[in-house]
């Protein structure tokens, strides 16, 4: 390697000459003519190490049940397929079976309130920080005595969180990849999602439109939407939305009673999720802690007590787990390193 001129500013080392040689880098002299002195100028320009139009490629893989996945999240599919109904009928009448949003404004009541609070938070006096990771104690006490009262459930069994999916997957994570899940057929689309990226299923059948290595437990006008239970395999885990999602139907205070014993019978774990429980109007059960022995067997979720009631989804959700109160630290700490 040659350099033109040998001004001191242009003079390169025997290392830095070997690095140029290996990282195949040219050297390029130019001779600028400035009035009584004459000036050499290096150019160091890179040459791709990477053959033309080769494309880097990492050694780290995905996880491999993402491919599982179908389509993507149910309702974005759904969104999706509407508006090119639109766009093709724009005349057309659309009754909406997607996600479950609102109609209306938030109450004013609760932004208000929520102004109010967050106002405090510009104050000496009322700034907290970090708030507690399981809820404020005053907040989890009402939740307790407004919705629960003598069922025996207490402040320390109530958890306040950021929304129903986000503690479904937590849960998961408890739980791991090696458990067996049952989910009512139709049900919310986030139990099996995921189920399927933590691991817990097979492959998804297409013929059947089903994932392998979950028990569908069938909920159909035939069977009064409610599943035979004798005809169901034990699993590790069952989920169970009462009112259901997408049906409506109310299991009844005899049905819950079968599904309580049946978990017991199985040693299996009831996941209930009692999203739309405010909307019942007849005498139903509203939690699952109204059947005998459930808190034996059984974690409650109240996804949208305020956000479904009250009109404000996406602000959070409850969780209730006095079946593993005992085991707190361990849910406690799935949600200090997931949430902040």
């Amino acid at each position: 390697m040659s350099l033109e001129n040998h001004h001191p500013l242009t003079s390169i080392s025997s290392s830095t000459s070997g690095f140029l040689g290996q990282n195949k880098l040219s050297i390029r002299t130019q001779n600028l003519s400035i009035p009584a002195k004459n000036s050499g100028i290096s150019r160091c320009i890179a040459t791709p190490t990477l053959e033309k139009n080769e494309a880097y490629k990492t050694k780290v893989s995905r996880n491999a049940n993402m491919a599982k996945l179908q389509a993507g999240y149910l309702f974005p599919e759904v969104a999706r397929r509407t508006e090119a109904h639109k766009l093709k009928y724009p005349n057309a009448k659309v009754i909406s079976l997607g996600i479950g949003d609102t109609t209306e404004p938030i109450p004013e009541i609760i932004t208000s309130a929520m102004a109010k609070r967050s106002y405090t938070l510009s104050t000496i006096k009322g700034y907290t920080g970090y708030g507690a990771e399981q809820g404020e104690k005053q907040l989890r006490s009402a939740i307790a005595s407004t919705f629960y009262a003598n069922l025996g459930i207490e402040a320390n069994d109530i958890f306040v969180s950021d929304g129903a999916k986000s503690d479904i997957s937590r849960l998961q994570v408890l739980f791991g990849s090696n458990v067996t899940m049952a989910v009512q057929d139709p049900s919310y689309p986030a139990y099996v999602d995921s189920s399927v990226i933590m691991g817990q299923t097979g492959q998804f059948q297409t013929r059947v439109e089903k994932y392998e290595n979950i028990e569908y437990m069938k909920c159909t006008p035939e069977n009064g939407f409610f599943p035979d239970l004798s005809t169901v395999s034990p699993t590790n885990i069952i989920f169970f939305c009462s009112p259901n999602n997408p049906t409506g139907f109310a299991a009844s205070r005899e049905q819950l009673t079968k599904l309580v014993q049946f978990a017991k019978d199985n040693g299996s774990i009831i996941v209930y999720d009692s999203a739309y429980a405010l909307y019942m109007s007849d005498d139903n059960p509203r939690s699952i802690f109204e059947i005998p022995g459930a808190k034996e067997v059984s974690l409650e979720f109240i996804f949208k007590i305020l956000s479904a009631r009250f009109g404000t989804f996406g602000f959070f959700s409850l969780f209730l787990l006095p079946l593993i109160v005992n085991n707190q630290h361990l849910w406690l700490g799935t949600g200090a390193t997931a949430y902040t």
